[in-house]
């Protein structure tokens, strides 16, 4: 799941239950299509947040690609010790990853995605994109935003 920095979803990719999720960052930032101004559409974005699970080199290395810049903290080695690249790591702006977390768990407060009741892969992510209308549509229609 990718979204914005203020939370609302903006793609969505489903893998098989035993493949890692780090394997769908290359689809997930090529769906990305986010019209607005005149021109091209946009299709990067400054800045792509991810936890500990994304410190791989060919996730880093896939962000980078897009042309975004990769916040993901270092996990550490086996003698305990971190990267000398982990000192880099901006503490301040990685607080903000909570939106993406805080998404997921308004995702999940229809029961239907929670408890996936789905048996095929469409209908599950029909359902997820409904999920993704719902959360678009409280945001835009929302008279205290």
């Amino acid at each position: 799941m990718l979204c914005e920095g203020r939370g609302l979803p903006i793609t969505v990719a489903l893998s098989p239950g035993q493949q890692h999720e780090t394997t769908m960052v290359g689809s997930l930032l090529e769906a990305v299509s986010i019209a607005g101004k005149r021109g091209r559409p946009r299709t990067r974005f400054a800045t792509v947040a991810g936890d500990k699970a994304y410190d791989s080199m060919p996730a880093r290395q896939t962000i980078v690609r897009r042309g975004s810049v990769p916040l993901v903290p270092h996990r550490k080695r086996r003698d305990g010790t971190y990267r000398p690249q982990a000192q880099r790591f901006d503490r301040r702006r990685y607080r903000r990853r909570n939106v993406v977390e805080r998404l997921i768990g308004k995702i999940k407060e229809y029961r239907r995605i929670a408890t996936r009741y789905d048996k095929l892969a469409e209908s599950f992510l029909a359902m997820v994109v409904l999920g993704f209308i719902r959360v678009w549509l409280k945001t835009l229609l929302s008279y205290t935003a």
